[in-house]
């Protein structure tokens, strides 16, 4: 692992979850309608009997517009722009093809509220890049406020750490900031094993609004071993009135 460093990142991206701005990636027309139709059949993973976890939809740019504009959201995200508008979520709505493994598996899910029509109500995003570049966000979430405090996205995270990244990427290194002073989300992954990195060097900042902000630092590391172990998260039995 190389020697930590300060450094500052620039929040100027028009992704909600990362701290990098996507690359679209350069797929034939066969190859992006295969993975298109993967993407839009992808199953959805029920969290709870009324909550799910699927592909984001290009019929929730209002719902991403209502919720990254609400301040008790984007205070806490690196990423989009503010004001957040029609033409932003259209941007990156339109990039979740691109934000897929091989197999077609979104790397960005959304979390549906299924007693509420599938209304939209958070993202989370995990990764499947290298293992050796350790500058950016291997993780990314944020979650509408009226859910908060019911274990979702520990539950969210855990899953999609192993399911994605660690068995089907194969990936065993991650890395992750946390606005200092927002221990809710430190709390989320640390339940899951990141560990806050301490000690001269580690500082980051991000320019926010014109402002620097200071972030922790949190780094996991698993060994094969540790995949097998993996504390799995079984899925939920939807409402029967929720399928059918």
């Amino acid at each position: 692992m190389s020697e930590p460093t300060a450094t500052t990142i620039e929040a100027t991206q028009p992704d909600p979850t990362e701290h990098t701005t996507p690359t679209p990636t350069k797929r034939t027309p066969e190859e992006h309608a295969r993975l298109l139709a993967l993407h839009t059949s992808y199953p959805p993973i029920w969290l709870t009997p009324t909550i799910t976890l699927g592909p984001w939809f290009p019929t929730d740019r209002e719902t991403l517009v209502e919720y990254l504009n609400d301040a008790r959201i984007h205070s806490y995200l690196c990423g989009p722009p503010f004001p957040y508008t029609l033409e932003n979520a259209d941007f990156w709505l339109g990039m979740q093809v691109d934000r897929m493994t091989e197999k077609g598996t979104p790397l960005d899910f959304c979390f549906r509220d299924m007693s509420r029509g599938g209304r939209a109500v958070g993202s989370i995003a995990v990764s499947n890049g290298s293992d050796d570049i350790l500058t950016g966000d291997d993780i990314g979430y944020w979650l509408a406020p009226e859910y908060h405090g019911q274990g979702l996205m520990t539950k969210a995270l855990r899953l999609l750490l192993h399911r994605v990244s660690m068995v089907e990427a194969g990936k065993r290194k991650f890395n992750a900031h946390a606005f200092i002073g927002n221990y809710a989300s430190r709390r989320i992954m640390e339940k899951v094993g990141f560990v806050v990195q301490e000690g001269e060097g580690w500082e980051r900042t991000v320019v926010k609004n014109g402002k620097e902000i200071r972030m922790w630092v949190l780094r996991l590391s698993v060994s094969d071993e540790d995949v097998e172990k993996w504390e799995l998260v079984e899925e939920a039995e939807p409402l029967d009135s929720l399928v059918g």
